[in-house]
């Protein structure tokens, strides 16, 4: 009887463990530590990537076709000023493209806003990955995190590996 209450416990502790996920202040360090960042939003009629600092705001317009390219990025200080769109039609060309703005780079956050689920047709799975698979093949050695968020607010991450 014994046995059974103590492995039963241990099931339990275990369970629970596995289930809390990182606290908000490890989230925040594990974003700090991304050297650039990818944020997917619903933006209704919107379909041009915008650069700004590190962080490249992607509308899910973008990715609904399940394919990155071609990719229309615009470069701006905030978000209002205009610039020139260019437009990026391969990893390399990507690669290339975040190479000239941020030298250097090898830890990568993909921020999935919980509005995304608003564009019909998009898969968050499916544009994460297509991220991951990126910034695996163009960046070896790199680290990548999966962020959830709610209203601009980091609410969960995830390792990738």
């Amino acid at each position: 009887m014994k046995k059974i209450v103590l492995a039963l416990l241990t099931v339990v502790m275990a369970s629970v463990f596995v289930a809390c996920g990182p606290s908000a202040l490890e989230i925040k360090e594990m974003s700090s530590d991304c050297e650039f960042n990818v944020e997917i939003r619903y933006v209704p009629d919107d379909s041009i990537a915008i650069l700004m600092g590190n962080a490249l705001y992607v509308a899910t317009s973008q990715l609904v076709s399940g394919n990155l390219y071609p990719l229309s990025i615009s470069t701006r200080s905030d978000i209002d000023s205009r610039a020139p769109t260019d437009v990026v039609n391969s990893d390399e060309e990507f690669a290339a493209y975040i190479n000239r703005r941020i030298p250097g780079v090898m830890n990568f956050g993909i921020v999935v806003d919980d509005n995304s689920a608003n564009e019909i047709g998009f898969e968050k799975e499916t544009a994460v990955k297509m991220f991951q698979d990126f910034f695996k093949k163009s960046y070896p050695g790199a680290k990548s995190v999966y962020f959830s968020s709610r209203n601009g607010e980091l609410v969960s991450a995830k390792k990738l590996d």
